[in-house]
């Protein structure tokens, strides 16, 4: 061993950084959402009492949204985060989705950067990766049930 450090591609160290400062992003907005929510729990869509005290009770996920006050049907999740987005858990849906969705947007340089070597392989499968996150986030994929 000639103790010489072997070189890290491109490829890793882009993906590498964009998940880092990705993540570093969507935890403090995370983290500044739930001190607004508690902070001020008459501005939010969802009556975080009522969320806190579903969720700790162990009620299934309908039953959360029930006490919510929200009926929520699969597929209603996007225009229920539109509407709300500027309200406090509406700030940290967008926190969650962002850390939740951290591998679609680092694949995007990840893929230019498999493009400009043509490793083109290496480039369908990010791609197929990228349209598989689409698909669930879109709520066409479901894995809940």
């Amino acid at each position: 061993m000639d103790g010489k450090r072997p070189e890290t591609d491109k490829n890793q160290l882009f993906y590498g950084k964009t998940v880092y400062w990705i993540t570093i992003a969507s935890c403090l907005v995370s983290l500044l959402a739930m001190i607004l929510i508690l902070a001020f729990p008459g501005g939010n869509i969802l009556d975080p009492i009522a969320v806190f005290d579903a969720v700790f009770n162990g009620k299934k996920p309908a039953e959360i949204w029930n006490a919510a006050g929200v009926p929520f049907k699969y597929g209603d999740f996007w225009k229920l985060f539109i509407r709300g987005l500027f309200t406090p858990d509406g700030l940290a849906t967008f926190g969650i989705t962002l850390g939740c969705s951290v591998t679609l947007w680092a694949l995007i340089p990840t893929v230019w950067q498999f493009t400009k070597k043509k490793e083109y392989f290496y480039v369908f499968v990010s791609i197929f990766i990228m349209a598989l996150i689409v698909l669930a986030m879109s709520g066409l994929v479901n894995m809940a049930g």
